[in-house]
């Protein structure tokens, strides 16, 4: 059978069980007397191994199946759960994430599964004190049980004067309802039966499986010289059986080469064919609730974003054509297309949403891994999990959230003696949090580390050069912290392979502030640090702010808009050639968008000056624009080569009328 057609499955559903298995691990750590998780370690990593068998990635499941081994034997009690028994299962999970890499990318693995193996083989001789059997075998054949014995061995050939006893059984199977495809795992299953003997019959037949016609139980007969206990175990290793009945027939059958079928029932004199078909007709399995949710590729959520922005394109164009309409029919029908088209965009965005927890779960153990190394004693708090996001978004805030995790561990977070010495808590903590604020999501990564020394850090980047004594002179708290966004800066005397090299927070700033986001340091000595990045739920279909320089017109995410103005030009004031005008009660330099852009200074001077006040580098400004011309709804597109190099650009998108316009990236405007 053609097994390549189930591999997006197997990736999806292995990687899953790996995300599980290595947030099990981790409280195991903490709590290795919690049977609970020690059973839940041992379904994953059984799982696995069943998965990888049926698609016939040997090195994967015989992996998992010592794994699985080394589980057993905590659930049994013979063995305990150490740091070093973490590790091992650890660095197993790690081996069989990258065997999945590998099968994704359709290349070989260069994984030593062998020394992983060894690794297993050398804590169970250390805990039972008893030597292990030397060499590798087969998963599907290694005795699992204790006291199991092979079915056939060496020295007892079969015999040829005789046929073999073989037993026939009925199966009946349930596929779970959460299975994401039924009757692929019921081929799947069937397929593995095969291997153990006769499939005599099955109902539904082979080909409505493969056809995707599975409604509930589904009905095997099968002529094995296999125990019971072992084909049991063999289904439930498929995974998603949500129940399983096994029942030998009454009578042996003889088989030599589990090619002969059980022998139907001889009909009884007097018997219509009718008749008998009737009576031997299988009952019709009763039809079970359908699935109420199913897998979408993510490729088809892509293009129904693209979809929904091009109808936004063509509703604004409408609008703009129907202005010289002086039409009641067309202006209704117009507001229902809008009404349509925006609950359209809100329920594919919806279904672009992605909870953070997609994302959280990963970093206990990237800080788990981080302290150990460092030999350190740290501990992550998570919050606001549920808190969702647009999966692009998410997707690109792996990298920049590992960098702030590392900085806290390695540079952050003390020593167990300095924090004794301060008077400081064991462990010592990180919360990464999550919230939401109308269109808006926060996320903080705290620490309650030794914080970091604003005139430490102006010295520290005008010894690497990046910024001269006169601008550090100048500085505030806030611009000082952000510092560390800048390309190249460290305080590290040390470079490690977990920092000091200058690469870190600037990865942080590039990619949060092209989505329209920002970042916020705050820090104090000896108090730790907090660092919060600033998001937009979604970058696709945002609201923007359209406005005018010298006759072309640019969008701003509204996100990035703190508000809008026209000031008095009489109000102006001067200080050191910088123009200012007062926001809030503060004075704010003005910048103009054409000086920016090096376009032709204005020629008029009306007595209203257009202002768009926002954040740029930590610094509050008014951005000087031509004209404001309003509020629209846009769908951005991402810059190809070469104007995705060009600074303070970060998409397009197109207006009604069919023009093309910059989104401008404000954070990197200058």
């Amino acid at each position: 059978m053609d097994m390549s057609k189930y591999k997006s499955m197997f990736l999806t559903e292995a990687r899953e069980h790996l995300g599980n298995m290595n947030q099990v691990v981790l409280a195991l750590e903490k709590d290795p007397g919690d049977k609970g998780n020690i059973d839940s370690l041992f379904r994953y990593a059984h799982s696995i191994k069943g998965m990888a068998a049926s698609m016939g990635y040997n090195d994967m499941a015989e992996l998992s199946h010592k794994m699985e081994d080394m589980m057993d034997k905590f659930r049994k009690g013979e063995m305990s759960i150490t740091p070093e028994a973490t590790d091992i299962l650890l660095e197993g999970a790690d081996a069989l994430g990258q065997l999945v890499d590998a099968v994704e990318q359709d290349r070989t693995s260069d994984v030593d599964i062998a020394r992983i193996i060894e690794r297993i083989k050398g804590y169970g001789n250390q805990e039972s004190g008893v030597s292990s059997r030397g060499g590798v075998t087969s998963p599907l054949l290694e005795p699992e049980g204790e006291g199991e014995k092979q079915l056939q061995t060496a020295a007892e050939p079969p015999t040829t004067d005789h046929r073999p006893l073989t037993t026939g059984f009925n199966i009946s199977i349930e596929i779970s309802q959460d299975s994401p495809a039924p009757s692929v795992r019921a081929v799947l299953i069937l397929r593995k039966l095969k291997e153990l003997g006769e499939v005599v019959s099955t109902i539904p037949s082979e080909a409505d499986l493969k056809g995707g016609k599975l409604s509930g139980q589904l009905s095997i007969k099968l002529v094995s010289d296999m125990a019971q206990e072992k084909i049991e175990e063999v289904v439930r290793g498929m995974g998603e059986v949500s129940s399983l009945k096994v029942e030998p027939l009454k009578d042996e059958v003889q088989a030599p080469d589990f090619r002969t079928p059980i022998a139907a029932p001889q009909k009884e004199k007097g018997k219509s064919e009718a008749g008998e078909a009737k009576e031997s007709r299988p009952e019709i399995p009763s039809i079970g609730p359908l699935q109420q949710t199913v897998k979408v590729n993510t490729v088809l959520l892509d293009y129904f974003v693209n979809a929904i922005g091009e109808l936004i394109i063509n509703k604004s164009r409408l609008h703009d054509i129907s202005r010289g309409i002086p039409s009641k029919e067309l202006r209704d029908g117009l507001n229902h297309l809008d009404r349509l088209v925006r609950d359209l965009q809100n329920q594919v965005m919806n279904v672009r949403m992605m909870p953070m927890e997609s994302l959280m779960e990963r970093f206990p153990r990237i800080v788990r891994d981080l302290a150990r190394k460092e030999g350190k004693e740290v501990t992550l708090d998570l919050e606001g999990q549920d808190i969702e996001l647009d999966r692009s978004i998410i997707e690109g805030l792996g990298n920049p959230l590992i960098h702030i995790i590392r900085n806290a561990v390695d540079h952050g977070i003390e020593l167990p003696d300095d924090r004794r010495a301060a008077g400081k808590l064991l462990p010592a903590k990180i919360l990464i949090k999550a919230s939401r604020e109308k269109d808006q999501v926060f996320i903080e990564i705290s620490d309650d580390g030794k914080g970091m020394d604003p005139e430490r850090l102006k010295e520290a980047a005008i010894n690497k050069g990046l910024i001269t004594s006169e601008q550090a002179t100048g500085m505030n708290k806030k611009e000082a912290l952000l510092l560390t966004c800048i390309a190249g800066f460290s305080t590290a005397k040390v470079v490690s392979d977990i920092s000091g090299r200058g690469v870190g927070m600037d990865a942080v700033k590039s990619a949060v502030e092209p989505i329209g986001g920002s970042i916020d340091i705050d820090s104090k000595p000896g108090a730790g640090t907090r660092i919060t990045l600033k998001l937009p739920l979604t970058v696709a279909i945002i609201q923007s702010l359209l406005i005018e320089a010298a006759q072309e017109i640019y969008a701003i995410p509204i996100s990035r808009v703190l508000k809008t103005m026209e000031v008095d030009r009489d109000t102006v004031k001067t200080s050191q050639k910088q123009s200012l005008i007062d926001f809030d009660g503060f004075l704010i330099p003005l910048l103009s968008l054409r000086k920016i852009f090096r376009l032709p200074p204005s020629t008029g001077q009306a007595k209203f000056i257009p202002v768009v006040v926002t954040e740029v580098k930590g610094k509050i400004i008014g951005l000087v624009v031509d004209r404001l011309v309003g509020q629209q709804e846009t769908f951005i597109r991402p810059l190809g080569r070469p104007l995705n190099k060009i600074g303070g650009l970060s998409g397009t998108t197109v207006l009604g009328n069919g023009r093309t316009i910059f989104l401008l990236d404000v954070g990197n405007l200058i």
